[in-house]
């Protein structure tokens, strides 16, 4: 190929890139443009739930490496962490409901484990024990569904901020499907006299949760001080691809999005802020970065043909 031809090539691919960014899905049409935005891609990951409570003194030996353990397995683990709803400050009753479907006849000891809602682990685990289980988990994952999800933040006032999470999900879903959104938050304690193990901070603490159904109908809620508020006309026409938009209020350090069916986990996506990038599988910033590069080499190339 002649080079001017190779860089008419070039500068095409270029252009092209740039539309496509401006094409990527928006959200809050209706509001001003949000404070902060930011998107993943995925479904694969494995879904890590953790029992545990800030007056557990095991649980004081085990948290931080778990933290570690997650960071560490980028993609393949998202972890959403439990405190019982009985004398621990971090407590809530969503806890009280998601434990009761995995054990609805025993109280699980602190701290408890489960992969996928399975591989029930308790006590004094240790990391080869919670890797031996993520790749049995893994591996008993039949497929993904996979999801793109978006997430944008308006600050309201100085103490609150307005969270909109849209939830694309391309394939086709049964309609024993269930989606449950957790959003979580890294707490710190405040009064250390008060079910205090020893550990200052908490991550990826399950704050506030939503269950509902493939059609959009709301099973249960557990909104904590900021409420849920799940948009009319989730789907656009008969049979076409569900978009659900959810609304919440108050801060928040990520979410985390489950697809159930018949109650079997399916798929799994966290989506964090940028001060907590935890298992982003495809966040705008890559995105950004990675058109960068193609940017980059193709100026590289077309000055390269210019000297040919």
């Amino acid at each position: 190929m002649r080079p001017a031809s190779n860089a008419l090539d070039m500068r095409k691919v270029m252009v092209l890139a740039i539309i496509a960014l401006f094409f990527l899905p928006l959200t809050g049409a209706d509001m001003e443009e949000p404070d902060k935005s930011r998107t993943a891609n995925g479904g694969r990951a494995i879904l890590l739930e953790q029992l545990t409570a800030t007056w557990c003194d095991t649980c004081a030996t085990i948290d931080p490496w778990v933290t570690n353990f997650v960071d560490e397995r980028s993609n393949r683990v998202v972890r959403i962490a439990f405190h019982p709803n009985d004398h621990d400050p971090f407590g809530s009753p969503l806890t009280t409901h998601r434990i009761a479907l995995k054990a609805p006849e025993t109280t699980p000891s602190l701290p408890t484990f489960w992969f996928d809602g399975e591989g029930e682990m308790e006590g004094q685990v240790t990391p080869s024990m919670l890797e031996n289980n993520l790749r049995n988990a893994e591996s008993n994952r039949e497929d993904s569904l996979q999801m793109q999800v978006w997430w944008d933040t308006w600050s309201d006032t100085a103490d609150d901020e307005i969270q909109k999470l849209s939830i694309h999900i391309p394939n086709s879903l049964p309609n024993n499907t269930t989606i449950t959104v957790f959003k979580l938050e890294s707490l710190s304690m405040k009064n250390q006299e008060i079910a205090y193990n020893g550990i200052d901070t908490h991550h990826d603490v399950a704050t506030q949760m939503i269950v509902f159904r493939e059609n959009g109908t709301v099973s249960s809620s557990f909104g904590g001080t900021g409420g849920w508020n799940l948009s009319d006309g989730t789907r656009e026409g008969a049979g076409a691809v569900p978009i659900y938009i959810l609304e919440t209020n108050g801060s928040a350090d990520g979410f985390v999005t489950v697809i159930e069916v018949d109650g079997v986990v399916r798929g799994v996506i966290g989506i964090y802020d940028d001060e907590n990038p935890r298992n982003v599988e495809n966040d705008g910033f890559l995105a950004t970065l990675l058109l960068a590069g193609a940017l980059v080499t193709s100026s590289i190339l077309i000055s390269r043909s210019k000297l040919q």
